[in-house]
């Protein structure tokens, strides 16, 4: 397919889900949030411990983070709860979202006399927004449109044989035959593959930045004491017969592909328009770089497993690909595409990823992921430095 149907945006990005989210700016406010989130059908709650007392730093991070799910390309509209007044500024947050042309909303617990108005407040609010959202109509829009966002979990010996591989033809087959764009991840898991990921690079700034921040990773959890190469693999890679740190980095990178890597952005930071792969500076915690690339704007997110994972978010639709035969039996309900038959079966890779490029197609037509049916998501925002 070179077209799709999806939700077209005032400013100019298309989605392929309408969500109505509610973001909460700071812990005091969660509580809220999800109390409305239950009330108003088709909601998504965004919560967090985030956005008081932190560092400058993490500041920038947590609201860049959370105006890239109020104003991501799947997002219709945005109520912003706020619980007094917020380093993370609430009004601040509901009026940058306006900006993109989408409907905002802001509530402040405390404006609102306490928190019994103020869930009010945010229900009225959201059941407005849903509504309006509803009579919104899917219309034709060019896949180069579409960004891809690929990230692992829980990898094992068949990782890196089949599923990875069965992903980069898919993610390659976006770039390659429609324009679109790619990001992974995890800048921690690229030690010991890293000289051969910076000679992808499109160009020696590229390159330097890649090594810079593998570099920059090794130095700060060496300087708490961590050794990443003697705690890597975790224990659930080992149990999936991964040996050292080194072997899951070279695996993970299979994922990626072979291309050129077109630049690296900041966690969270959006996805450029230019056609190609990316990488986002992101820890290895799977709910934290997941987190990333969907603040970053994509459209959907590959989770390559070895043994099944819940890992999923809940803005951007995850489909989860596994081809150890074990995992898909034993967790049916986290596997989306089973192509265990191209490892222990007579069936190629090329196979693999037309099942992988089928299932995409029909989850951005509409078609709901394992994990968007079972209500399933996690949020956790990468935090730099300590509580203040």
């Amino acid at each position: 397919m070179s077209e799709f149907l999806g939700y077209e945006r005032s400013d100019g990005s298309i989605g392929i889900r309408n969500n109505v989210v509610i973001v909460s700016t700071a812990p005091y406010a969660n509580d809220t949030v999800t109390r409305a989130a239950d009330i108003v059908e088709n909601t998504v709650p965004i919560t967090h411990p985030l956005g008081r007392c932190q560092t400058k730093p993490d500041v920038f991070q947590t609201y860049r983070t959370l105006l890239g799910y109020a104003t991501h390309p799947n997002t219709y509209g945005a109520v912003v709860v706020a619980h007094a007044g917020e380093i993370v500024d609430g009004d601040e947050l509901a009026a940058d979202t306006a900006e993109t042309g989408r409907p905002s909303e802001s509530v402040n617990i405390h404006e609102e006399k306490g928190v019994m108005n103020g869930l009010k407040a945010t229900v009225d609010a959201a059941q407005k927004m849903v509504r309006d959202a509803s009579e919104q109509r899917r219309v034709p829009s060019n896949m180069s449109n579409l960004t891809f966002g690929i990230n692992c979990a829980t990898s094992d010996t068949t990782s890196g044989l089949c599923q990875h591989k069965a992903t980069a033809g898919a993610v390659w087959r976006l770039i390659d035959e429609h324009d679109g764009r790619g990001v992974f991840a995890e800048t921690p898991e690229f030690f010991g593959g890293e000289q051969e990921l910076a000679e992808r690079a499109i160009n020696d700034e590229v390159k330097e930045k890649i090594l810079d921040r593998v570099e920059w990773w090794d130095e700060r959890l060496q300087a708490t004491g961590y050794d990443v190469r003697g705690a890597q693999p975790t224990p659930d890679n080992m149990d999936g017969g991964l040996t050292t740190i080194e072997e899951k980095s070279l695996g993970a990178l299979v994922k990626s592909g072979s291309g050129p890597i077109q630049g690296m952005v900041d966690y969270a930071e959006q996805i450029p328009n230019e056609s190609g792969m990316y990488i986002m500076d992101s820890p290895g915690h799977g709910a934290e770089s997941v987190t990333g690339i969907g603040a970053s704007g994509a459209h959907f997110m590959i989770i390559s497993t070895g043994q099944g994972h819940t890992l999923s978010n809940a803005v951007m639709p995850t489909i989860k690909i596994t081809g150890n035969p074990g995992s898909a039996k034993r967790v049916p309900e986290e596997t989306d595409v089973d192509v265990s038959e191209a490892l222990v079966g007579d069936q190629s890779i090329d196979w693999a990823t037309n099942q992988l490029w089928d299932e995409i197609s029909a989850i951005i037509d509409g078609k709901l992921t394992m994990s968007e049916a079972l209500g399933e998501s996690q949020f956790a925002i990468h935090r730099i430095g300590p509580s203040t």
